[in-house]
């Protein structure tokens, strides 16, 4: 179900950035993606703040050449646009080429939108899959729970395949997600470093230090989060929201770096859950070892193995 997941959520995130050149980037990227996330580790020099020149000649990165054949298909991409950009396909690509400063009304250089096109392609699928695999698994452990989902998708959707229209009014497969998110956020650890001296609830904090946020914790603090343990999406009914503190809940980071993605992933998420759930139920496989991983994100160590049966029409 990993994999599935990761599939779908790259296709969907290539063609809303390349459109009908899509597919051959997929082919691309999806073993990339997971030999990265298993080979990149932070080491003791990135930590100690050793220069990157000489952490990287101790210590190279094991991934060097692992996404030449993306970056070199992005730049025939880029290349092909410039060449006729009144044919260009509205797409988000077309977006960065067309964008430009407020101030000095110029556009990105090539390498630019290269680099914007890498970090959204790469941050846009990844996290979906990884919350939406974690979904299926607690809603496999938790019948009752998927039983309230189904019911919602039922009176909703009448058994049609859902579009943008229908998101907000799936408000409990939207809870779902968020719970599912709380408990297992993709983005499990994130890192900052102060620009200057600062205190933080009486704890000094230097200039350039290591400052780590982390939502798997955040996620499960007993202060914030009754029995933090238990998968409960109704945690997220409006009014319980409206009595958490405002950062108890950061699955998506917070403030001016907050997720750019937010928006559009738990929109494909709620979509890419109704439209399965309401046909599909998935079962854990007896016997499956279920421990999360936190590489880059938070990954299932061993996959996620499930069974697929089909709901009976209603």
């Amino acid at each position: 179900v990993a994999a599935a997941m990761m599939h779908v959520t790259l296709h969907i995130i290539s063609r809303a950035m390349f459109s009908s050149d899509s597919d051959e980037i997929v082919d691309v990227v999806e073993g990339g993606v997971s030999q990265y996330q298993t080979l990149v580790r932070p080491s003791v020099f990135d930590l100690l703040h050793f220069p990157q020149w000489f952490a990287r000649l101790i210590s190279p990165l094991p991934t060097d050449g692992i996404f030449d054949e993306f970056d070199r298909k992005v730049d025939r991409l880029l290349t092909e646009r410039g060449r006729a950009p009144d044919a260009e396909p509205k797409d988000l690509l077309a977006r960065l080429l067309a964008a430009r400063d407020s101030e000095t009304g110029g556009g990105m250089s090539g390498q630019e939108v290269r680099d914007q096109v890498v970090t959204i392609f790469m941050a846009g699928h990844d996290a979906t899959s990884l919350a939406l695999t974690w979904t299926w698994y607690l809603l496999s452990q938790h019948p009752a729970v998927e039983a309230k989902l189904y019911n919602e998708l039922r009176e909703v959707l009448g058994g049609r395949t859902p579009d943008y229209a229908d998101v907000a009014n799936l408000r409990y497969t939207r809870m779902v997600i968020e719970e599912s998110m709380r408990l297992y956020p993709p983005a499990h650890t994130t890192g900052r470093q102060p620009i200057a001296p600062d205190e933080i609830l009486g704890h000094r904090i230097p200039a350039g230090a290591e400052v780590l946020i982390m939502p798997w914790l955040l996620h499960r603090k007993p202060q914030l989060w009754e029995n933090p343990d238990r998968f409960d999406p109704e945690r997220f009914l409006p009014e319980r929201v409206a009595a958490r503190p405002r950062f108890a809940y950061i699955p998506f980071g917070a403030g001016p770096r907050i997720c750019i993605g937010a928006a559009f992933a738990m929109t494909e998420a709620i979509l890419i859950l109704a439209a399965i759930a309401q046909r599909y139920r998935l079962q854990l496989k007896p016997g499956h070892p279920v421990e999360p991983q936190g590489l880059i994100t938070l990954r299932p160590r061993h996959g996620m193995q499930m069974t697929l049966e089909r709901r009976q029409r209603q």
